[in-house]
């Protein structure tokens, strides 16, 4: 045991210099591109939803969700309709719009954390398991509807765990200021039997968010991914381009590897002087109206499967649209210079864009070796059936 753990570590040692040798390279290779080819699709049919939604599958079911209801569909892989049921109002296990998008444990039994009302278990008929309280009271709400991830549910040790993080994992600082950056920790691990929580893993050494200065919410969210195999933690940090990679093998992660990462168009922050900017405040279009940011961190084979928003080049441009004067073209120009990009960071640490097809703008979720995502609806008519795609990514 000890000898494969010396072998598993000089291993990333190889790996973490070929990524940072490699990173400096891109620029001067010409690098292949990949692309999501689908590999099959489900059709469910004579659905009632305002915002309907995949959620999770495994080798038996596919689950959906209406995201503004909490009414969940339960079919089969051939998309028949297997049961329907809906956690509303005063239910034991009743969740709300503000929750994520269910994960699922060894058994197969759906998670979802609810920032409002807490962590649910249910088995795929509705029947709830646990129902534990929300571990800290949320001072704000962010993020639209999306199927990236925010939570994992992790097995270390025999135990299942669910890691996740929120907005705001502490009491209300009398005075937000870069001590309280110093301090935070940013992950959350809750026990999926006992609830025994705990939060981890402050800011590392050399991050933007100790330099001083305060920032906003949204800037320093995390986004995460933890490997079981190989026991590492991967992790960025919303407006920061750099990938933290820890060895999570023991009791607490420890830092393996800082590795900058060179994404088009990404402008990370610098924060803002003590009092410019209120404590839990998500974001503010006054101030930066087009932040870069990193939207999902996922592990793909492996290599990491990283989707960003860029910022726009010209400052010129962010000046009239935090002030309200952009014209009707440069909001549109802007858009489009903004739009979602996702790339693959290899193993050798080549950064390769992915060409995805049209999807709907909630986006796409990665389950095993596969990758689910739903086509956008373009028709002006109220849509009842609905088509879930799976693919693989594949190099051009």
């Amino acid at each position: 045991m000890r000898t494969t753990c010396i072998f598993a570590f000089f291993a990333f040692l190889i790996f973490s210099c070929q990524t940072n040798e490699n990173q400096s390279e891109n620029n001067a290779n010409d690098l292949p591109s990949y692309r999501l080819e689908t590999v099959d699709s489900v059709t469910v049919k004579g659905i009632l939803a305002r915002l309907f939604l995949f959620q999770a599958a495994d080798e038996d079911h596919i689950i959906f969700r209406d995201a503004t209801t909490s009414d969940v569909y339960v079919f089969d892989r051939e998309g028949n309709s297997v049961d329907k049921w809906d956690k509303t109002g005063d239910v034991p296990g009743a969740f709300s719009m503000s929750a994520g998008n269910f994960a699922q444990d060894k058994a197969g039994n759906l998670v979802i954390l609810d920032i409002m009302n807490g962590i649910k278990i249910f088995k795929k008929d509705g029947e709830i398991l646990q129902n534990f309280g929300i571990y800290q009271n949320q001072w704000s709400l962010g993020g639209a509807f999306s199927l990236f991830k925010s939570y994992q549910v992790i097995q270390k040790n025999g135990k299942e765990y669910l890691l996740y993080s929120l907005d705001v994992i502490e009491e209300s600082p009398d005075d937000y200021g870069p001590e309280y950056l110093q301090e935070r920790e940013n992950l959350i691990l809750t026990d999926l039997e006992t609830e025994e929580t705990k939060t981890f893993l402050p800011f590392p050494e050399g991050s933007q968010f100790l330099n001083g200065n305060v920032f906003l919410f949204n800037d320093f969210r995390p986004v995460f991914k933890y490997d079981e195999k190989s026991q590492l933690l991967y992790l960025m940090f919303q407006n920061e381009p750099i990938l933290y990679t820890y060895d999570w093998a023991g009791a607490e992660p420890v830092l393996l590897e800082k590795t900058d990462l060179n994404l088009e168009g990404f402008v990370a922050g610098e924060g803002f002087e003590k009092g410019a900017v209120s404590f839990a405040k998500i974001s503010d279009r006054t101030i930066n109206p087009a932040p870069s940011i990193v939207l999902n961190l996922e592990k793909y084979g492996e290599d990491l499967l990283i989707t960003y928003k860029p910022s726009p080049a010209d400052k010129g441009d962010i000046a009239q649209l935090a002030s309200g004067e952009a014209s009707k073209e440069l909001k549109a120009k802007l858009s489009e210079e903004t739009k979602k990009r996702t790339v693959v960071l290899t193993q050798k640490g080549e950064i390769v864009p992915v060409s995805l097809p049209e999807m709907n703008p909630y986006d796409f979720a990665v389950i095993g070796e596969d990758i689910w995502w739903m086509k956008k609806h373009t028709g002006e008519e109220e849509q009842e059936d609905f088509t879930v795609y799976r693919g693989r990514l594949v190099e051009e």
